[in-house]
């Protein structure tokens, strides 16, 4: 389903934990969820519950710089349990490492992730600047792009310099 543009998802990046949420919460609205609420701040799991179709859905929200690890779909699980869901969604502005993949394909939880959000945004996938670290913005060699992208569990496809690929896994914004 393709959805007109709207400039709210065009600054992911820029907003904040909590305000990310709420735009997730709106956009589960406009797609036709009902009885969308948002959990308290210590979400236990799930950001934002809702209903689609009479199945209800436990969303856990991530607002990350970097890949989102296996953690998060674990915190997920416990959420659809704690809210008695019948189903997950994780959704981020950023990607997913390959364990975190491998584990919402074993639980069949939906992802929406970068490149699914540019869709309700723009209409296009995401796109990333090839040729510069994700993180300070400095030029980076042909070598370190095609390292950079062989390995999208570590880095989920962007592109960091030398400097910055140890961090790269490590640090949620």
């Amino acid at each position: 389903m393709m959805l007109a543009p709207d400039p709210r998802f065009e600054r992911i990046d820029a907003m904040e934990g909590r305000e990310f949420e709420a735009a997730v919460a709106e956009l589960l609205e406009i797609l036709g969820y009902e009885d969308v609420e948002k959990t308290s701040y210590f979400d236990n799991g799930a950001d934002v519950l809702a209903v689609k179709d009479g199945v209800r859905v436990a969303v856990q929200v991530k607002r990350w710089s970097n890949p989102v690890g296996v953690d998060a779909v674990r915190q997920l699980i416990d959420g659809i349990k704690r809210y008695a869901c019948d189903r997950g969604l994780l959704v981020t502005n950023s990607y997913l490492t390959e364990e975190a993949t491998r584990s919402v394909e074993a639980w069949d939880i939906e992802v929406w992730d970068r490149a699914k959000l540019a869709d309700y945004a723009e209409g296009e996938p995401a796109s990333v600047d090839l040729g510069v670290c994700t993180h300070c913005g400095r030029p980076v060699s042909p070598g370190v792009t095609r390292w950079c992208l062989s390995h999208p569990g570590r880095y989920g496809g962007f592109v960091y310099c030398p400097a910055h690929q140890r961090l790269a896994s490590r640090t949620p914004s």
